[in-house]
Parts: C-alpha cells; structure tokens; sequence
C-alpha cells in the first residue's frame, strides 16, 4: 500500500510542476511552434487547468 501513496504523490508532484510550467509560459508569453503551427497561448491555461485538477485528483485519492 505504502507504494501506491507514493506512486500518487509523485504523481500529484509532477502534475502540479507541469501546472506551474503553463503558467510560466502563458505569463511569458513564450512561443512553441510544431511544425508550422504555433500553439496558441491560451491552451497553457487550458493545460494548466487540467493539470492543476490532476495534481489535485492525485493529492484526494491519498487521503
């Protein structure tokens, strides 16, 4: 059991870095580019959201 906690507390680390990593580059206004396409800004606010709430769903199923 004592690895399942831990496998869902790194989890809830890593979601919520990444979170933090969206709203570094939506404050920055960093520009990524795939190809030809440049993603736009808003989907880091998007991807923040769903990140956030992930880290957060992580971080409840400990408890």
């Amino acid at each position: 059991m004592a690895s399942k906690q831990s496998a869902l507390n790194v989890a809830g680390v890593i979601f919520l870095l990444m979170a933090v990593v969206h709203v570094v580059r939506f404050i920055f206004r960093t520009d990524i580019v795939v190809g030809t396409f440049t993603v736009p800004h808003w989907y880091s606010l998007v991807a923040a959201a769903v990140a956030f709430l992930l880290s957060l769903w992580m971080f409840k199923s400990l408890k």
